[in-house]
């Protein structure tokens, strides 16, 4: 069993796997090339060889009957230069079977060739006496010459056939040798997928960790367990966590102190400036009247903003995924149109649902305010007799949530800073409505939460906020 501890490094498992799988595949290869080399070279010997016997054969019987054709002119003619030619003719014979039994190892094939040397040996004799030389003994001796060279085409046809089997033989055996060789790949196949889901595994167990810390999630611990390296990652991760978390604390604590100071005297400011608005300290003039106006809404103001910096506090502060459920869309969206109602009779502001997806899986309060953000803010800078719709729709397996309104749209310089804190857009068409600048920086963050996304898209009239990514619920029938 392989000790996957004791090799916990990628740089060894690395080498273990370049062990596991090149070892293999490497000798696969070897004794392919081995068998196919082997293949190839007994094919060439075998053609060649082949080849050589064939035109052995045919050359035999050519000089067999160039032998025979000068025998008898020099029978019938008795020609002396029949007789040199007879001779030159069994010269000839007598080279080409040396030849042959020189370069040649076949049995039956020696065995003939010894039967021709005799056989000449024979004629020679008889061919030494010209005037004893009979015409039926010369046509006995080649008939024997034929039947000698049809046993030797024989001999060389079944020679051939003999190698061409070997061939086939030989290649049925490295065939099989090269399946035994094979069956090693899926081992290591199988060595090789272990190794991949070994050092994959604890990297895909860091994903939702580290999503989690994206989303602004650190009261886990981050752990893992496999190669050194990954788990280094996790402790260095594990570190930034409780880091960021320390910050967070120290964020949420210095907010709510500095919330806390501020409000207290604002809070005496704001009283004694009513008693002054009031005329309860005594009759004030035009000027003195617009000094306590001017006092009277900017101290309103500033108490919006630390009341907005302590709801932010306060959101983010919130459960993040673990307090995911389904929540209808409808009805949330009705909930917090029926908080806004005045706001939109006071624009004569109409509105338009279509709900393609009608639930999600979100944080149901953070959602809340992500559409109450998004909502006012298309209040704001809708124009009177205005529409503002609100719907969602699938796309790609999530559920996007959009809000367009009918405004004048955001400036393409002003886009690139919408989402940052205390940055205002246009005036709003009811300065009652000004707000603090923090509405869609909240709206991302807590999209953002939700592992979603929120982006600004200008329409051909109007503007169109759009929350993209959200995972689709199931809607409660009970």
């Amino acid at each position: 069993m392989i000790n996957f501890r004791a090799l916990a490094s990628i740089r060894r498992l690395s080498f273990w796997a370049l062990a596991t799988l090149g070892l293999p595949l490497l000798s696969s290869l070897l004794l392919a090339s081995y068998y196919l080399q082997q293949v190839s070279t007994q094919g060439q010997q075998t053609a060649f060889m082949s080849a050589q016997v064939a035109s052995a054969s045919k050359r035999l019987d050519d000089a067999l009957l160039d032998l025979e054709r000068s025998a008898r002119q020099f029978r019938v003619l008795a020609d002396e230069s029949r007789l040199q030619l007879y001779q030159s003719q069994r010269q000839r014979v007598q080279q080409t079977l040396v030849e042959y039994q020189q370069h040649t190892q076949d049995s039956s094939l020696l065995t003939i060739l010894e039967h021709l040397q005799q056989q000449l040996q024979q004629l020679t004799l008889q061919m030494a006496e010209p005037d004893n030389l009979h015409r039926t003994e010369l046509d006995q001796l080649f008939i024997g010459f034929a039947e000698l060279s049809e046993q030797f085409d024989l001999a060389s046809q079944a020679l051939i056939e003999r190698l061409a089997a070997d061939l086939q033989e030989t290649s049925k055996r490295a065939q099989q040798r090269l399946l035994l060789s094979m069956l090693s790949l899926p081992f290591a196949l199988a060595a090789a997928v272990l190794l991949v889901f070994f050092v994959t595994r604890p990297l895909q167990q860091l994903r939702p960790q580290i999503a989690r810390l994206k989303s602004g999630e650190f009261d886990q611990a981050i752990q893992v367990s496999g190669a050194s390296e990954v788990m280094a990652i996790a402790d260095a991760l594990d570190d930034m966590r409780l880091r960021l978390l320390s910050l967070e604390q120290q964020k949420t604590t210095f907010i709510r102190h500095i919330s806390h100071e501020l409000k207290t005297p604002l809070a005496a400011i704001r009283e004694g400036n009513e008693l002054l608005y009031d005329n309860s300290a005594g009759p004030l003039n035009a000027q003195q009247q617009e000094i306590t106006e001017i006092l009277r809404e900017s101290s309103l103001r500033l108490q919006q903003l630390i009341e907005a910096l302590l709801d932010f506090n306060l959101l983010l502060d919130m459960p993040g995924e673990q307090s995911h459920r389904s929540v209808e869309l409808p009805a949330l969206v009705e909930k917090v149109l029926a908080n806004h109602r005045l706001s939109l009779s006071s624009q004569d502001l109409s509105y338009h649902l279509d709900f393609k997806q009608a639930a999600v899986m979100a944080n149901q309060e953070q959602l809340r305010v992500i559409i109450d953000n998004l909502l006012s803010n298309a209040i704001k800078f809708s124009p009177s007799d205005g529409v503002i719709s609100l719907g969602s729709f699938d796309e790609q397996g999530s559920v996007s949530l959009y809000i367009d309104d009918q405004g004048e749209g955001i400036s393409e310089e002003l886009q690139q800073r919408i989402f940052q804190p205390f940055v205002q857009g246009q005036v709003a068409k009811d300065p009652r409505l000004k707000g603090s600048g923090l509405g869609l920086t909240i709206a991302k963050e807590l999209v953002e939460r939700q592992h979603a996304s929120l982006r600004y898209q200008r329409l051909a009239e109007g503007s169109r906020f759009i929350v993209e990514g959200l995972k689709g619920g199931q809607l409660d029938e009970s």
